[in-house]
């Protein structure tokens, strides 16, 4: 009885070790994700995302409303030496985005930032411009840049999505160094 026991004990032993070591074989719906938008690494929200090669990065970011709601994918992407600007920014909200108000960028308690929408498509409205160096600095020590939108269907209340900015100060280090 006591070896019929054994067996059965060492028979379960080695199918959970089997389980176990297939369940480690194959990625995580979240690296899978990852793998297929090209997330490198992460920095708090932040994520650092490459083309194939491991050219072309850019840190990348959803600023969602009090709600929880994705409302604004924002990209930021290292500009050249001796540009006026060190980043080159493109933020997207949904379609139905009142585009004469424009969109309005505010880190922590500073100044806002208004800035145009160029183009509409299927996917959003994108607004494009840059951040200077001492813009980027700003950032870098802010908590959270309030992003403001109007919707055609409420033109006088914004749509307000906060951008986290914890992670942001790692994230430019190594989207500088790459």
């Amino acid at each position: 009885m006591r070896r019929m026991i054994a067996i059965i004990l060492s028979t379960v032993s080695l199918f959970g070790t089997i389980a176990t070591a297939q369940e480690n074989q194959f990625p995580t719906s979240q690296e899978l994700a990852d793998q297929a938008n090209g997330v490198v690494t992460r920095y708090e929200g932040w994520e650092i995302r490459c083309a194939e090669d491991g050219t072309n990065c850019r840190m990348f970011q959803v600023a969602q409303d009090d709600e929880g709601n994705n409302v604004v994918s924002v990209t930021m992407q290292a500009l050249p030496e001796g540009s006026s600007a060190q980043l080159g920014v493109v933020m997207v909200s949904p379609l139905l985005t009142l585009l004469p108000r424009g969109i309005s960028v505010v880190v922590d308690d500073t100044v806002p930032a208004a800035y145009p929408f160029s183009w509409c498509d299927q996917q959003g409205c994108y607004a494009r411009f840059g951040l200077t160096a001492a813009q980027v600095d700003g950032f870098k020590a802010g908590g959270v840049a309030n992003i403001d939108i109007f919707a055609i269907t409420q033109p006088d209340a914004p749509v307000r999505a906060v951008l986290p900015l914890a992670g942001f100060t790692d994230a430019f280090a190594d989207l500088a160094a790459r």
